[in-house]
């Protein structure tokens, strides 16, 4: 009697090592399975902001090529006279109001950089989907699918300077300084952000996301990317504060699942000096006098010279 007691407790034990050994191992499995679906999720962002950077650098680097004429309302094209052509180096303007283009609401990327104002000196908006007129798409991207920050300067659509007449600011050229304004992760010397925002959530203090609503880049950058948080719960910088600091996800960003890359300075320096030695022999044959980007700039007589010409020393 007494050894059939002992198998059935010893059976009972078992099986309750058997139920425990499956709660676990399903509830693992289901964390496990949930970090792999956001590590996934991650990735493909991550896949997908490089996808974009790569369009923007050629949007940048054959700015010239992609500008040197003007739409002729559906009869062709009107070639720009030498000395309205811009330089390489430029990015698009950001689109605001998220229909994904870059038109009646989008008539400046100007925000001169004000001393002590950290919400100056760049722009945020949703990255456009295209430039039909020019042939540009950014890889399928939908509206809103995107955010973008900009270094002012850098933007292909900014009438806050005494160049206004061209659009752009000059001279956008290697020897800039300041260098790139915007800081990723807390480091300096970006000139271009783009952010894939992570799922809507709500975040440690509360706060809805809510992307259903209506309204600018802007006015909306807290429905679309995150706060952040100390250990303690404490808000911190982040990414909807509205300085020029952003920060992508990673252990040590709490409360942050934005996936940030950047184009730095010295990235930008590297793939515009590329192109422009590329052409060092054709572009030094011009006549340094001429009205034209490669040449020294002057408010009034070469308002798009960026003086490509003096870092040619620099070319391998």
């Amino acid at each position: 009697m007494r050894a059939k007691q002992q198998s059935g407790f010893i059976m009972m034990v078992f099986v309750v090592i058997l139920v425990l050994g499956a709660s676990a191992y399903f509830s693992g499995y289901g964390e496990n399975l949930f970090f792999k679906q956001k590590a996934k999720l991650t990735l493909e962002n991550y896949e997908d902001t490089q996808i974009v950077k790569s369009q923007f650098w050629r949007y940048s680097v054959f700015q010239p090529e992609f500008y040197e004429s003007d739409p002729a309302g559906g009869t062709g094209f009107n070639l720009k006279n030498i000395d309205r052509i811009p330089g390489p180096g430029y990015f698009p303007c950001v689109d605001l109001d998220g229909d994904g283009e870059v038109l009646g609401a989008e008539t400046s990327c100007g925000n001169v950089t004000v001393a002590g104002d950290d919400t100056t000196g760049f722009v945020v908006g949703f990255l456009p989907t295209n430039f039909r007129t020019r042939n540009i798409f950014f890889n399928k991207v939908a509206p809103k699918e995107f955010y973008y920050i900009l270094d002012e300067r850098f933007a292909n659509g900014n009438n806050s300077y005494n160049n206004g007449s061209t659009g752009r600011f000059a001279p956008l050229n290697p020897g800039l300084s300041p260098t790139g304004r915007l800081f990723l992760n807390d480091q300096d010397g970006y000139v271009a952000l783009i952010i894939a925002p992570g799922e809507s959530m709500v975040m440690q203090d509360g706060t809805i996301q809510d992307r259903n609503q209506a309204g600018d880049a802007l006015a909306r950058i807290a429905d679309y990317l995150d706060k952040r948080f100390d250990a303690l719960g404490n808000e911190v910088n982040g990414n909807a504060d509205g300085d020029f600091k952003f920060y992508s996800q990673s252990k040590s960003n709490i409360g942050i699942n934005d996936t940030v890359i950047g184009i730095s300075f010295s990235e930008w320096q590297t793939m515009m000096l590329n192109r422009v030695c590329a052409q060092k022999t054709d572009l030094e044959a011009t006549d340094a006098n001429v009205a034209f980007w490669f040449n020294a700039y002057d408010a009034t007589t070469n308002p798009a010279g960026s003086d490509w010409r003096s870092f040619m020393g620099n070319c391998p």
